[in-house]
């Protein structure tokens, strides 16, 4: 099985260099992540607080120079930031009482083009689009985060590597709570958080390479964890993910917030969707209505099947009698070959005897499934499956299980510690 992993990670490497470009899309590039070593670190300079000094965010940031800290005192910040200066640390001073607010006509919270920006302990709600949004950087880092109710991702790296988000919660968001698109390698590493009540958990657009979603909880939203293959981004399609050791349960939510795609689907822990070269190892999947863990495929201009991916040591259930049409392993008719699954528990499968005609000891699998996933999921397209989204501007919000606040007056002296980039 772990021949087989290591040729499933070897071909995803390969296929990024058969398709590299003169002129890479953002996203795509391959340059280092070790923190350049003639750029000061985030607060390692001047305190700029706001709004003792400066009456807005956007204000201080328009001050600030690279290493600069903007240090936001509690209250409600009706605005949106724009940070085009790399090698800002930005935090507030009480995850809880640090607030910024969209009002539900600002599109963003944090605009951030700018490499090495860090946004902690705060909170970012009713936006249009994005509470925090990085686009076209080589290093970002979000933790102790909340971001609920925008209309439509929580916190949002597009075309960006190298990359953190940890420790943070979101909620009513309308397409996902945590997104990671366009990009490979991505270079990236999303843990220890909360997605909770969000049209999807996780969705990740042609986005994989150093990859890894761990240690987290991705409950109660319509879907749990979906990386997809899209025309609409770069490069598809997406591949080498890892997904590993994360708590995903009873992704059913009907009246969860979705825009698009987002609000025709519900039921699914873990879908994989298009994609290839994936691993998805030692996660916990329950009581998800649809299905626990899936590989399907995903029409666009293109048609995206599923291949090459890895799932083991999984423990996937759900109660018969609450979901007696669910299937804890599913991989559909029309995957393609060497898909391969090994060492899970689970209750049941679709195809059955998943695990002995895709098992992970053959070299190579066949493609196929079984076309009762495909049925499932065409459901969700016709609008058949109850799937009715609320509003997303009045979702309601019930707050992180984690701990809310943290003391993170020091400095930031470990650049990204969990990818071991520093």
């Amino acid at each position: 099985m772990r021949n087989k992993v290591l040729a499933v990670a070897l071909a995803a490497g390969m296929s990024i260099t058969s398709l590299a470009l003169a002129s890479d899309p953002a996203g795509f590039d391959t340059t280092s992540c070790v923190y350049p070593a003639n750029s000061p670190l985030p607060g390692s300079g001047a305190v700029r607080a706001v709004p003792s000094q400066y009456t807005t965010i956007q204000a201080a940031v328009n001050a600030a120079v690279e290493g600069d800290t903007i240090e936001i005192s509690p209250g409600t910040y009706n605005e949106s930031t724009n940070v085009t200066t790399p090698g800002l640390r930005i935090r507030g001073t009480d995850r809880n009482a640090v607030i910024l607010n969209g009002g539900n006509v600002r599109e963003v919270g944090f605009e951030i083009t700018a490499d090495r920006v860090v946004v902690e302990n705060l909170t970012a709600h009713n936006y249009k689009l994005h509470a925090v949004h990085w686009t076209g950087v080589t290093g970002y880092w979000g933790r102790y985060l909340t971001a609920y109710n925008n209309g439509l991702y929580g916190l949002f790296a597009f075309g960006s590597r190298c990359g953190q988000m940890d420790h943070s919660y979101t909620s009513g968001n309308a397409d996902s709570g945590f997104y990671i698109g366009q990009c490979f390698p991505c270079d990236a590493v999303i843990h220890n958080v909360e997605a909770i009540g969000n049209a999807i958990g996780y969705s990740g657009t042609n986005a994989g390479g150093n990859l890894t979603l761990r240690d987290s909880v991705w409950n109660d939203n319509a879907l749990g964890i979906v990386p997809n293959s899209l025309d609409s981004e770069a490069r598809p399609p997406q591949r080498g993910l890892t997904i590993k050791n994360n708590e995903i349960r009873h992704n059913n939510a009907l009246d969860a917030p979705g825009q698009g795609i987002a609000a025709l689907f519900y039921g699914g822990g873990i879908v994989i969707a298009g994609g290839q070269g994936n691993v998805v190892a030692g996660n916990t999947v329950t009581d998800n209505a649809l299905g626990g863990v899936v590989l399907a495929p995903l029409p666009d201009q293109s048609v995206y099947i599923p291949s090459g991916n890895t799932v083991w040591g999984n423990t996937v259930t759900h109660d018969e009698g609450l979901y007696p049409d669910a299937f804890d392993l599913g991989q559909a008719a029309s995957s393609g070959p060497n898909n391969c699954w090994a060492d899970n528990t689970f209750g049941n499968s679709s195809p059955p005897a998943i695990q002995d005609i895709w098992s992970c000891a053959f070299t190579l699998t066949p493609p196929g499934g079984s076309p009762t996933v495909e049925v499932a999921l065409v459901s969700g397209f016709a609008g058949l499956n109850g799937r009715s989204p609320s509003p997303w501007q009045d979702w309601p919000y019930v707050g992180p299980h984690q701990t809310q606040t943290t003391d993170l007056t020091g400095a930031v002296d470990s650049w990204l510690p969990a990818l071991g980039l520093s």
